[in-house]
């Protein structure tokens, strides 16, 4: 039996609907003190505190600060992460060779090796690259290897008997069968080196939201503290949304973006 799905409007209205009642049911808890205000303000006050950080300067530096370096972060995930899946994917000595060194630094998180980082570095943007390299590389460099491993070999094999030459093949052939992991692997790794990029500022001292999340905690100010946290959150959401909207024009032709948009 088929599953149904629900058009992306009506996913939408249901998301925020969804929100709605969670911050209703939040407020609730709030008025009736099953959650104490002095650790956990109201619904309607932290809202408030939201919409006035959205006035503040020193607010949108700090959501530059984050955004920004997530972006080169993962600008350098992708320089790296293809052509080490192409040498992984496609060559079997190197493939042997190196599956011990990927399992053994994958488990590593990289929260382990901030002291590390804040004596080669300080706190600063480099830190943030190195550990959003590091911790989010994974999804998208296991994904590209899979992929690769996945390309038709009879297809390969019919390439080279009808002699199509290098870009005849990779966009016939290898690039709509990577396209899709690829997508799905640097989606996943957008929302980790966003989650990295926050711990590392509030851990490692960096400028950015984290950093902004620490300093409000540290003063006492609860209500901007879970501001910050709720914008976060939303640059998180943001980031996705923005992947998935991308994806799109590009797998238009992917039996699943075909059926999401009929």
């Amino acid at each position: 039996m088929k599953q149904r799905t629900h058009s992306p409007a009506r996913r939408f209205i249901l998301g925020i609907v969804g929100v709605g009642l969670v911050f209703a049911l939040w407020e609730l808890a709030s008025l009736t003190g099953i959650l104490p205000a002095e650790s956990i303000p109201p619904a309607h006050v932290v809202v408030a505190d939201f919409i006035a950080q959205l006035g503040s300067p020193e607010f949108w530096k700090a959501l530059w600060d984050t955004l920004r370096v997530t972006l080169i972060g993962l600008g350098l995930i992708i320089l790296i992460a293809v052509p080490a899946a192409l040498l992984i994917g496609l060559i079997p000595v190197i493939n042997e060779s190196t599956w011990f060194i990927l399992e053994f630094l994958k488990p590593i998180p990289p929260v382990a090796i901030i002291p590390l980082g804040l004596l080669l570095w300080g706190p600063t943007d480099g830190l943030k690259l190195i550990l959003i390299v590091f911790g989010a590389i994974w999804p998208l460099l296991i994904q590209l290897v899979y992929a690769i491993k996945q390309i038709d070999p009879v297809g390969r094999e019919m390439s080279r008997s009808y002699r199509l030459g290098w870009w005849l093949t990779t966009s016939r052939l290898v690039a709509p069968t990577i396209m899709p992991f690829a997508l799905t692997g640097l989606r996943v790794s957008a929302s980790i080196a966003v989650i990295i990029a926050i711990v590392t500022e509030m851990v490692g001292g960096a400028a950015g939201l984290g950093q902004s999340i620490v300093v409000a905690q540290s003063a006492g100010a609860l209500g901007p503290m879970y501001a910050l946290i709720l914008a976060a959150g939303l640059l998180g959401l943001l980031i996705n949304a923005a992947f998935r909207t991308a994806e799109k024009p590009l797998l238009f032709w992917h039996p699943s973006v075909r059926e999401e948009s009929a």
